[in-house]
């Protein structure tokens, strides 16, 4: 489908991919990782288009269409259910077709082809979509200008995913995204039809909904079949065998130039030195194992002594405009206490951490910090705090005015910021690189209690992984909101949810969180689908229940083929004497028609639902 062959790419003269080779086939699932700023979203820029090689070859097999998100914020009076649905191009030329008054043979092809793309569906897709992305049902008709930047980078999403498109393009899908929608997420990518391509920082995520990993490294592309776990173990184990046969290589390399160096000016073996030469000239050299630059090693130290309580609160209560977000929350922090706030987009997760850090007050209540602690506090909007014409050498200097210049430097260097990158401005700095100054700066007070709203955001794996280390070792107190289920599951011994107007602990783990939010959003769509009678109007020439029936027949049949299908697929794999007569291949053939099946089975299912809901409408 997707071909990238010799692609050499430069930027400001220098090659960011070079000789580069990549193959996308049809329904592949494909994580692009790699540094940040190795070139993936340029890449995604040479794939759509709007950027052309310096040398090589970008094709896409004709035909063959492209969905991507948007990453300007439309500003826009258009409702955001009509916004999702525009996303589909084809429907909506169809729709023009259809609303004309002539049923001449250009109609009837259009009314066809609107039944083969579920057309008649289309309006309570998009709601689910939204549904799914954390858009509640009674704001599916509320302006696209009404939203937060933010929640219009998710309707940019659900637009892009209304796209039937033969490949997906996905450049940090979770960014603007709660645990819940991205949970929500994977799930749908997961069982995506077409091709895709998603670039991420998030392991589990990744783990979840692709099948393949191409990683850029050195200005190269390498395929790994699997998921990151999978490419992980896979690279780790090609590393140490390149590393073992560039070693071997050297010994033999040493032992010819040593017999050349002792017997090529003795007669008697100047014909063997002679050959050995010749060897060493024809010898396809190996190069010794490159692994990227940019190995962190971060350490954040609390004091060695810590009171043994930080902080009470006793019957807080925070609201906005006399309305309550939560109220009556209990908390004792005690030293060595790692806590991971859960909950939905907006019920309060940053302001109980800005209550905790002291940034604001409760409305009524008891929050009590124990005198003379330090509190090393991490938010997204402090990135944009830090001054922009200061150096990172600068920042730390003032906040360390006593510390020699080159201690500085190195401690600046254990997070990524040494080299020329501590001598420049912070406005030329990166999400990544800005985060990364900010964790140093709070690391550097050693602070007893670590508040920490979404540290990973703009961090590459590798800065991720250095930061989930770190943050085990740290022995001081910890209070974090994280979407990073990996980073979560790492450091948090007690997870609390802050949701429907309360902070309380909650009894379980990121399992039973999942459980919850699967609850909830069942209620949601149940809520959804009983109002889609409401949301079903749109085009005054939609076809007829007659054509509705006929197209729900169809369903029931294939779906009734696909059950079939799906049940002996099971009974085999269920039949011990499957996994004696037939070769590993055939089973894991085998395997891969059931998951299929299941999927095929799933999505039946859902679009029979969803045409009886038409047909109520």
């Amino acid at each position: 489908m997707l071909t990238i062959r010799n692609l050499t790419y430069l930027q400001s003269g220098a090659p960011l991919l070079e000789n580069s080779n990549l193959q996308i086939f049809a329904n592949q699932h494909v994580g692009l990782v790699g540094k940040n700023g190795c070139g993936k979203s340029t890449l995604f820029r040479l794939i759509r288009g709007v950027i052309k090689p310096d040398s090589g070859e970008v094709s896409l097999q004709p035909g063959k269409t492209i969905a991507f998100v948007e990453q300007e914020i439309i500003n826009s009076d258009q409702p955001a259910i009509e916004f999702v649905l525009d996303g589909d191009v084809e429907l909506h030329q169809l729709e023009k077709i259809l609303a004309q008054a002539g049923h001449d043979a250009v109609w009837f092809e259009a009314q066809q082809r609107y039944e083969v793309i579920s057309g008649y569906t289309a309006r309570a897709r998009a709601a689910q979509l939204l549904n799914g992305l954390g858009f509640a049902n009674h704001a599916l008709e509320h302006p696209v200008s009404h939203f937060s930047g933010g929640w219009r980078m998710r309707l940019n999403l659900a637009r892009a995913l209304m796209h039937r498109a033969d490949l997906l393009l996905l450049d940090e899908p979770t960014n603007h995204l709660d645990l819940e929608a991205i949970l929500w997420l994977e799930q749908y990518l997961a069982r995506y039809p077409g091709s895709l391509i998603v670039v991420s920082h998030d392991r589990e995520f990744l783990n979840t909904c692709v099948n393949r990993i191409a990683h850029i490294n050195n200005r190269q592309m390498d395929e790994y079949s699997g998921n990151y776990d999978d490419f992980e173990r896979t690279r780790a184990e090609r590393l140490m065998q390149h590393a073992q046969a560039f070693q071997q290589q050297q010994k033999k390399i040493a032992h010819m130039e040593d017999f050349v160096r002792r017997f090529r000016a003795k007669a008697t073996k100047a014909r063997q030195a002679q050959s050995r030469i010749k060897a060493l000239e024809r010898l396809a050299r190996i190069a010794p194992a490159h692994v990227e630059d940019g190995h962190f090693e971060l350490q954040i130290e609390a004091p060695e002594r810590s009171p043994d309580v930080l902080l009470r609160v006793k019957d807080m209560s925070f609201g906005y405009d006399h309305q309550l977000l939560f109220q009556q929350v209990h908390l004792i922090l005690q030293a060595g206490t790692r806590i991971a706030l859960l909950g939905p987009n907006g019920a309060g997760k940053s302001t109980l951490i800005k209550l905790l850090a002291g940034e604001i007050n409760p409305t009524s209540g008891i929050l009590e910090w124990t005198p003379n602690i330090r509190i090393g506090y991490f938010a997204q909007h402090q990135l944009e705090n830090l001054e922009g014409n200061a150096t990172p050498l600068q920042h730390m200097i003032r906040l360390a005015p006593a510390q020699t210049e080159l201690d500085l430097r190195k401690f600046l260097g254990r997070f990524g910021l040494g080299g020329d990158r501590e001598d420049r401005p912070v406005v030329s700095f990166s999400g990544g690189e800005k985060s990364r100054l900010a964790l140093a700066l709070l690391a550097w007070q050693k602070p007893h209690l670590l508040l920490l709203d979404e540290p990973t955001n703009h961090l590459d794996l590798d800065m991720r992984d250095a930061l989930t280390l770190a943050l085990e070792a740290y022995t001081g107190a910890v209070v974090l909101v994280s979407h990073d289920r990996s980073l979560v599951r790492a450091v948090a011994d007690e997870l609390w949810l802050v949701a429907d107007g309360k902070a309380q602990l909650l009894d379980g783990d990121l399992e039973d969180y999942k459980n919850w939010i699967e609850a909830r959003r069942s209620s949601e769509v149940a809520e959804l689908r009983s109002s889609l009678p409401k949301i079903q109007q749109k085009v005054s020439s939609r076809p007829n229940k007659k054509v509705l029936l006929s197209k729900q027949s169809k369903l029931e049949a294939a779906l009734t083929a696909a059950q079939r299908e799906l049940d002996e697929a099971s009974r085999q794999l269920a039949d011990p004497a499957t996994y004696v007569n037939r070769s590993r291949d055939e089973i894991d053939q085998l395997n891969t028609i059931r998951a299929t099946l299941e999927k095929k089975v799933n999505e039946l299912e859902e679009s029979w639902l969803e045409l009886e809901l038409a047909m109520e409408g």
